[in-house]
């Protein structure tokens, strides 16, 4: 049996089924700030689907990786619109930077990362650590 023989067996790539508009349909997606499952959603494609089209389809990684450039910029602009007209008076500012860390989890964070060395030596498992915990007293105005 040759190639084209076996290729007929068996489900689709789902290159082949999804519409043809579908790199425009993402990258539409970027620029509207959508989820990347609403465009999953338009396409009829799994998760899992879309996983595999990442490894395999350059054009369709490509696509995905221009979304997400838009999606964040559409998230971004929203932020600094408000600034601009309200002065921020009005913006939720806790749930954009929820959605900027969730979606943008590589660029966006506002968690603080300790890097711990000695003396620009990584630390080494040759002896014990010894860790000195200094606290902040905080002092009441006149209460003891």
């Amino acid at each position: 049996m040759n190639d084209e023989e076996t290729r007929g067996r068996g489900r689709p790539r789902l290159e082949t089924t999804m519409s043809p508009e579908w790199y425009k349909i993402i990258i539409d997606a970027g620029k509207k700030g959508k989820h990347i499952t609403q465009f999953l959603i338009e396409l009829g494609i799994s998760w899992e689907g879309h996983h595999s089209l990442l490894k395999r389809n350059n054009k369709y990684n490509e696509a995905v990786d221009e979304y997400l450039k838009l999606c964040e910029n559409y998230w971004y602009e929203m932020a600094h619109k408000s600034m601009d007209e309200t002065g921020g008076n009005g913006f939720n500012s806790r749930l954009w930077s929820l959605v900027m860390r969730n979606k943008f989890s590589t660029r966006w964070s506002e968690q603080s990362r300790v890097d711990v060395t000695t003396q620009g030596n990584p630390i080494t498992n040759d002896g014990p650590i010894q860790i000195e915990i200094i606290k902040k007293q905080i002092e009441n105005d006149g209460e003891n």
